[in-house]
């Protein structure tokens, strides 16, 4: 009895074939380096005005690890980031406040399809990092402003956060390498005591390219 025919052979070989030629890294481990950036959207509060609120838009740009050796549906991704965020505090005037959010993260991945073509993933994280506001009085002195107020730094001026994020992955693969789209969520797991501004959560769509 045959178990294995030429036809059959000729069916199936090209349908592996392409599969490894649109992901040469289907068949390895998927422990690799990526970068990615980020939109951010969200809202911030003014304590010294009766908690007013402010919209608050900025970036972020991390690198990372992701560590899958086994190329298993649960893994794990390691990285440094930094967010900046913008804040117009009063229109008339062009004073804006200026954030700058930068540490170390981690997060747990879940993956639904192995598919190389359409990976679907949910994520939840953990941040450790500092935060940081700035001030500048006026928008056309944004650079000059924000640079006095770095050159004052000092850990006075900046405040420790432990943030959570949770949101999906969307993995395809573009010019041999795979490349994803994320949308999320991230939020404080505390108040920023001894800061005037607190960043209450940000909406975010990022990019990441895997190195």
């Amino acid at each position: 009895m045959k178990f294995f025919s030429k036809d059959l052979f000729k069916k199936v070989t090209p349908l592996f074939l392409s599969v490894y030629f649109l992901n040469p890294t289907i068949m390895q481990a998927k422990s690799r380096f990526y970068v990615a950036s980020q939109y951010q959207v969200g809202k911030m509060i003014m304590k010294k005005y009766n908690d007013l609120k402010r919209t608050i838009e900025g970036a972020s740009f991390s690198l990372g690890w992701e560590i899958n050796p086994t190329n298993y549906w649960f893994y794990s991704r390691y990285y440094f980031f930094m967010d900046y965020g913008n804040v117009i505090l009063n229109k008339r005037t062009g004073a804006q406040a200026n954030m700058f959010t930068y540490g170390f993260g981690g997060d747990l991945i879940v993956e639904y399809n192995k598919n190389p073509l359409y990976v679907f993933s949910l994520f939840y994280g953990m941040q450790v990092a500092e935060n940081t506001w700035t001030i500048s009085k006026h928008s056309a002195n944004f650079i000059i402003d924000d640079w006095r107020s770095i050159q004052g730094f000092s850990l006075k001026t900046s405040n420790f956060r432990m943030l959570g994020l949770v949101g999906f992955k969307f993995q395809t693969v573009l010019f041999h390498h795979d490349a994803s789209i994320e949308v999320g969520i991230k939020w404080p797991f505390a108040f920023e005591y001894d800061s005037p501004f607190v960043r209450l959560f940000s909406v975010f769509i990022s990019h990441t390219f895997y190195l």
